[in-house]
């Protein structure tokens, strides 16, 4: 069951971000921050200046003032949004479980999570703050917010740089906590597409941060974001590779945890999840990844989610883009919406790629290397339509359950 949005359409105004992540056969995630696409745009994707220096775009009228009457000045951009949904879905569904295929709350109702999956922390540095957390949740009416925290990928990240990224996943989870949304905590594989690469590192974590969170029922514990043979000396398949990482993860967060959901990625950049359902892990709180970009992946891997479904398992689909595995190119409205009708028929929860970061990608849900708004506006949410792509418009009214409207008929 979806959770009741509150409409109002008049005030939908807010955010999305970045990046793009599951690989169908791509080498890099996200191998286009920087690279210019020359195809045309279902919706029309803009082109944005790239600079982070932003300034209002003010402008100044040469009229003089009436001395009866003030001259009114005239907006640097249109309305910032306000809160859409003032429910607390936490305090609605309370502690989730799984049963059979489906999430399920405390008192029996089969939930439909939808929401948003952040940047990797190490690209969006003051955008997770109480203002736009608040704004994912109240203006764009997201269940859940999944944080991203890459392992091993680039120079910066947990491997590198542990305690920093510990603190900043709690503080983040916290805001989530704070204002009454599911957090999803990811160990962002990538390139590190062996999760046994660290899995001293995983073990150490999620024993830690489950310690934290047991009696939480906010979160979700997403192990392994995608794994992949890219790179790798052996092939990272589930049954010698994954399942058993994933077995020594688990229990190092069920000495703390019992109850929380634990999402499991699965093989092939989290695309194989019918390989999983036919060797499940024996843990009944237990999901399987699906991850897909609309304009690469269509029926033949949505067959493959009906598979794991027919098998009895569930699925969780942490991570999607309206447009190619690279995160660049078309926004596939028309192939999205074959996706999310079929998630809605089978109460599959999502969340999509991405928001916060300071990627050009057209997957991102903010232009937010547009001047359209200062830095400040930015950090601060509630954001305007002219700074939300064409990617972001359509997931949030997708989030908010109502009737998508283009950007040039707004």
């Amino acid at each position: 069951m979806k959770p009741q949005k509150i409409k109002a359409l008049s005030a939908i105004i807010a955010a999305s971000l970045l990046m793009s992540a599951c690989s169908g056969g791509k080498d890099e995630e996200t191998a286009a921050a920087d690279e210019n696409t020359s195809e045309i745009t279902e919706t029309e994707t803009e082109t944005e200046a790239p600079t982070e220096a932003a300034a209002d775009e003010t402008t100044e009228s040469t009229a003089e003032p009436s001395e009866t009457e003030a001259a009114e000045p005239t907006p640097a951009h249109g309305p910032f949004s306000t809160a859409v949904v003032t429910d607390k879905i936490v305090e609605k569904y309370g502690q989730l479980h799984i049963e059979g295929t489906h999430i399920v709350s405390s008192d029996g109702q089969i939930v439909q999570l939808e929401g948003m999956s952040t940047y990797g922390m190490n690209g969006m540095y003051g955008f997770v703050n109480k203002d736009t957390v608040q704004t994912l949740a109240e203006d764009w009416g997201c269940d859940i917010i999944r944080m991203a925290m890459y392992t091993g990928t680039g120079d910066e990240n947990y491997i590198s740089n542990p305690d920093k990224y510990f603190d900043q996943m709690c503080e983040y989870v916290d805001l989530c906590i704070d204002q009454g949304v599911y957090v999803i905590i990811d160990w962002h594989i990538l390139y590190d597409g062996n999760p046994n690469t660290y899995k001293a590192e995983a073990i150490d974590f999620f024993s830690r941060i489950s310690e934290i969170y047991a009696d939480c029922p906010n979160v979700f514990y997403e192990i392994c974001n995608e794994p992949n043979s890219s790179g790798e000396d052996v092939e990272v398949d589930w049954d010698n590779c994954i399942k058993p990482y994933a077995e020594e993860v688990i229990a190092a967060i069920r000495a703390n945890d019992p109850d929380n959901i634990i999402i499991v990625g699965t093989p092939t950049w989290s695309q194989d999840v019918d390989t999983a359902s036919m060797n499940p892990l024996d843990d009944e709180n237990v999901m399987y990844t699906v991850h897909f970009y609309a304009g690469t992946h269509g029926q033949d891997h949505i067959d493959k989610v009906q598979t794991a479904i027919d098998n009895g398992v569930a699925v969780f689909c942490t991570e999607w883009g309206t447009t190619y595995d690279s995160g660049n190119g078309l926004v596939f409205v028309d192939k999205s919406q074959q996706w999310l009708d079929f998630f809605d028929e089978n109460s599959i929860s999502w969340c999509n790629w991405s928001i916060g970061g300071s990627s050009s990608e057209a997957s991102n849900a903010l232009r937010f290397i547009s001047n359209v708004l200062t830095t400040e506006e930015k950090y601060a949410g509630h954001w305007p339509d002219e700074f939300i792509s064409d990617s972001g418009l359509y997931v949030r009214d997708m989030i908010l359950d109502v009737d998508y409207v283009p950007r040039d008929e707004r």
